[in-house]
């Protein structure tokens, strides 16, 4: 995409965190859904979702793997939530047809404080959001608080080494080796956190997996 090489690293890693305006429309839109696809379909195959769960996603972006989840749980229901206002509007055009059954529910807001009670998802993820994380610990104690107990939860992201060879301001970026996520999940009382990994564009992905005992 050759407007990517005219936007500066700053602003285009600002963006990568909250998008926004024009950029965020239809740049970032872009960028996400053909540089998190590949990353998107592993999350969505290591969830092993069921027809009849109940399924929330941290950081939605333009709304695909939502889309692609809910036509998965057609007895359940997805919600998400983002913080970016111009990546709702995007999310809520490509999943108007599920919203209007009802089973799909957006909303805006800071994933360090979820607006749900406890132990109600049977199925959470996320997908190159925890390099904004100032304080990953609270966002992972977050998820294990609502995820119901035997839920799973699945972590996608680009490892430190990756992060690394990527041109991104690195006060905006925090990187994170495997054994750093698997870490912060155990530490918040999860169960078995491990690494799996597949080929993938432009990289190998990683989805860190873990339960709730």
């Amino acid at each position: 995409m050759w407007i990517v090489k005219l936007i500066p690293s700053r602003i285009l890693s600002l963006q990568a965190r909250k998008p926004s305006g024009f950029i965020g429309r239809f740049v970032m839109t872009k960028i996400f859904n053909s540089g998190n696809a590949d990353l998107n379909t592993f999350v969505k195959e290591s969830l092993s979702l069921n027809p009849a769960d109940r399924v929330l996603e941290i950081g939605f972006g333009p709304g695909k793997l939502v889309n692609e989840m809910a036509n998965i749980t057609t007895d359940g229901t997805v919600d998400g939530i983002d913080f970016s206002g111009v990546m709702l509007k995007q999310a809520a055009k490509v999943n108007s047809r599920h919203i209007s059954s009802g089973r799909v529910f957006l909303h805006k807001g800071e994933c360090s404080s979820l607006p749900f009670e406890n132990n109600v998802f049977d199925k959470l993820c996320s997908t190159n959001t925890l390099y904004f994380w100032k304080n990953p610990e609270d966002y992972i104690s977050e998820m294990f608080r609502v995820l119901r107990s035997g839920g799973k939860v699945v972590i996608g992201f680009r490892d430190d080494v990756q992060m690394s060879n990527i041109n991104l301001s690195e006060d905006i970026f925090n990187s994170f080796s495997k054994q750093d996520i698997i870490n912060l999940l155990s530490n918040a009382g999860f169960h078995d956190a491990q690494i799996r990994e597949k080929d993938g564009v432009p990289f190998v992905s990683y989805c860190a997996v873990a339960t709730k005992a």
